[in-house]
């Protein structure tokens, strides 16, 4: 069995969405995720326990969600959202602005070591000791702002077959699982990440996630329109990460051009920040180009959200001028239970999945009707226009048309779904 990276406060199980590849299920995918939806939401209430339902693809995804929006209107949401008011108003802010495309994720180092991965503090540490630095000279370099001591560290190193870079992508690259979290955050509708992590984790949970994912500045290749800015570079390409303070010092000229899109889209769309610690040095350096951004406009251009586990007034009284501090957790025995704290982000992030998807994924798809009944009136015209755009010539508007309907999960190789089916 494999260890814990952190203590659970309740037991956890994850479910495949079993049955619905090649199994006896594919055929009437709606009544699976119904079925099993509300059999393991009973379950997970009767011996208070979490279950993950794990689905592969945005169409098994969206049905699954929508099996669960169908249970919870005879059911309490309370027991599945346990959080405060202000947490719930919050998480439908964010949600619609995912549904409209407007959401930016700021990914940060707390994401990534929810799955095992060292902090830069911890990571430094265990560099420093590789490098035979000496009890009293880690002492010493502890002190030191943590760019300066990877500065001395690569210095150390030097002389070594493995440089520091590539010893630090290694070690980082042993992770080879990404959290719940990251599944959560990939999950969403949200076209644009942006990370100053450097491990794939992210990319990993949106490959499974069934979404191409464009990764600048190595790899811009063409996806269906998401993309990941990694700022400080990733562990496929060890000599451009970012890690000792001439590296800090050169980022501007190379990657200036990065920067500028990274200041766009803090112009044009909501911001929400998850993993990063607001004492983070690498936190201030996105506000400052949150600053940057909006200059001196004070009409809520830039204003941000940070998810944090623990309430800090002080620390939300800093930052007030930008951003809207959300604690998951308040009071003054809060910052004692980390664990619980990590559980209550995971609700808030599945919460905001909840509300940002709709049935649009497999609306057409003749094997989720169970939970087309609420839409049926629709169907009958969009198949009617199925059948008139099967045979669209390209750069026409009934190709336009095509794409769009394929997008509600129309599949032009079989027949449209028989409307007597779900009435």
């Amino acid at each position: 069995m494999r260890k814990r990276i952190y203590n659970w406060p309740l037991r956890r199980l994850a479910v495949n969405m079993v049955g619905s590849g090649k199994g006896g299920g594919r055929g009437t995918k709606g009544h699976l995720a119904s079925g099993l939806v509300e059999t393991l939401s009973r379950l997970a209430k009767r011996h208070v326990i979490d279950i993950i339902l794990v689905t592969y693809g945005n169409t098994p995804y969206a049905a699954a969600q929508w099996a669960r929006r169908n249970y919870l209107v005879r059911a309490n949401t309370s027991d599945t959202w346990p959080l405060r008011d202000d947490l719930i108003t919050k998480a439908e802010e964010l949600a619609q602005d995912a549904i409209e495309h407007q959401l930016v994720l700021f990914i940060g180092a707390g994401v990534s070591a929810g799955a095992g991965v060292d902090t830069w503090k911890g990571l430094l540490e265990g560099m420093a000791e590789k490098a035979n630095f000496t009890d009293k000279e880690r002492e010493l370099l502890a002190k030191k702002d943590l760019r300066d001591q990877a500065t001395l560290i690569e210095s150390a190193l030097r002389d070594s077959s493995d440089s520091f870079k590539k010893r630090v992508a290694n070690r980082i690259a042993e992770r080879k699982l990404y959290s719940l979290v990251h599944g959560l955050l990939a999950s969403l509708p949200s076209k644009e990440a942006v990370t100053t992590n450097f491990d794939k984790l992210f990319e990993d949970a949106a490959a499974v996630s069934g979404s191409g994912i464009a990764v600048l500045p190595r790899d811009p290749r063409k996806t269906d329109g998401r993309l990941l800015l990694k700022l400080h570079g990733s562990v496929d390409d060890h000599q451009g990460m970012i890690l000792t303070r001439s590296d800090y010092l050169r980022m501007p000229r190379q990657y200036g051009a990065l920067m500028g899109l990274v200041q766009g889209l803090l112009m044009m769309r909501k911001m929400v920040f998850v993993g990063y610690s607001l004492s983070d040095e690498d936190f201030h350096e996105l506000l400052d180009e949150v600053r940057a951004a909006r200059g001196d406009s004070d009409d809520g251009v830039g204003r941000g959200t940070v998810l944090t586990l623990h309430d800090d007034p002080l620390e939300r009284k800093l930052w007030q001028q930008d951003l809207d501090t959300v604690p998951m957790v308040i009071g003054e025995n809060a910052s004692s239970d980390l664990p619980w704290a990590a559980r209550q982000l995971e609700l808030f992030l599945d919460l905001v999945g909840y509300l940002a998807t709709t049935s649009a994924a497999f609306f057409l798809d003749r094997s989720y009707a169970e939970l087309t009944k609420c839409e049926s009136d629709l169907l009958k015209p969009l198949n009617e226009l199925v059948r008139r755009t099967a045979d669209s010539a390209p750069r026409t508007v009934g190709s336009q048309v095509k794409e769009f309907l394929t997008r509600l999960g129309a599949n032009y190789d079989s027949k449209p779904i028989d409307q007597s089916a779900v009435d």
